[in-house]
């Protein structure tokens, strides 16, 4: 070919873009123009022979920019719904972060009509893309998605597993339990972690006695047992009462503490000694966790040793006991809260008044009888 053909294979080239361009900018809105513009910040791929041309000659700009993902998709949210056409148009530009970005704006702005377009999204070739769909499609909230993040949960990469996985719970479905319970034995452990926090959303009972071995696997990943235990609270089963007891015995302090906190929501009167026993724990979120425990669960019992914690060095230990006692409405505490008025820390000074409120709130008449 010569130069010559060469020059004008490349005008042609040109004529056709501008073309098309004009055409997509007559039709457009101002709105998908701002979209577009914005888009072309979080593009991937180099600028194509032509373009590069028409960049060098100030014909085509390079809207590329160094700004973060995050921000150029958090203007892109700010266009509202009616953005929604244009970034559904983009789930199937060639550029992966435009399409990643696209799929992520799509699940903030919570229109409809994307849910179709984003669940054909989970089967990109880009994993970017498909964790952003699933995302996308948790946030949506359409049952439509159910299945399709199912199947995701199967995806090669981690990061798609674990995001649809979230997204199942978010969704609330039924069908995802099977699903996810069989996720708690994925080989990735923040699949299982996010599996088990899904599990914990839906709140079926079905998932108890999984969760439950999952705590109780001592070859089991700490971080894992720890949202394990706060999936078990969640369900409120009560077969998870001795489990979790025992866990309040487990090597890492972040899973007695969560035991704790489950323990406390489940509402039964067999952790009330264990959890005065935990208040003797060497980590100090543990006791935190153990004193709020305690005053949820109402039992007298938890008196004395909460009023003990009150001495306590570590200011949130002091703090947590203080809001137990106010919730347990005992007439022994008023002068232990009463002498925590004048402590250092202006959080437990307020954590003391509130106790102290509510102790009296419960009538003289009570208080009276208590002494």
């Amino acid at each position: 070919m010569t130069r010559r053909r060469k020059k004008v294979l490349v005008v042609l080239v040109i004529v056709l873009l501008a073309i098309g361009g004009f055409a997509w900018y007559w039709h457009a809105t101002a709105v998908d123009r701002q979209v577009d513009a914005l888009l072309d910040e979080v593009q991937e791929d180099e600028p194509g022979l032509v373009e590069r041309w028409l960049i060098k000659l100030g014909l085509w700009k390079d809207r590329r920019s160094r700004r973060l993902p995050d921000e150029v998709a958090d203007d892109l949210a700010k266009l509202g719904p009616s953005a929604a056409g244009e970034l559904i148009r983009a789930l199937r530009d060639r550029d992966r972060g435009v399409r990643s970005t696209a799929a992520e704006v799509l699940g903030e702005l919570g229109d409809a009509r994307a849910v179709e377009f984003l669940i054909a999204a989970l089967k990109d070739e880009s994993e970017y893309v498909r964790l952003s769909a699933a995302q996308a499609l948790g946030g949506l909230g359409d049952a439509r998605a159910v299945d399709p993040l199912i199947a995701a949960l199967k995806d090669e990469n981690a990061f798609v597993r674990l995001d649809a996985a979230l997204a199942l719970g978010k969704l609330g479905d039924p069908r995802g339990i099977e699903f996810l319970i069989t996720a708690l034995k994925d080989e990735d452990r923040w699949v299982r972690i996010n599996a088990a926090f899904a599990l914990g959303e839906l709140g079926d009972a079905r998932a108890a006695v999984p969760l439950i071995a999952a705590l109780t696997d001592e070859d089991e990943n700490a971080l894992v047992r720890r949202v394990v235990a706060f999936a078990l609270g969640e369900l409120g089963d009560a077969r998870a009462v001795e489990p979790l007891i025992e866990a309040l015995k487990d090597d890492h302090g972040t899973v007695r503490g969560h035991a704790a906190e489950a323990l406390g929501k489940l509402g039964d009167a067999r952790a009330v000694e264990p959890l005065i026993a935990a208040l003797k724990d060497e980590d100090e979120n543990v006791l935190v966790s153990a004193a709020q425990a305690l005053g949820k669960l109402g039992d007298a019992r938890a008196v004395g040793p909460l009023i003990a914690a009150l001495r306590d060095e570590a200011w949130a230990v002091r703090e947590g006991a203080a809001w137990a006692l106010g919730k347990l409405g005992d007439a022994r505490a008023v002068k232990p809260l009463e002498e925590l008025l004048g402590d250092d820390d202006e959080d437990v000074r307020m954590a003391a008044r509130e106790a102290l409120e509510q102790l009296r709130g419960a009538g003289e008449g009570k208080l009276s009888e208590q002494r």
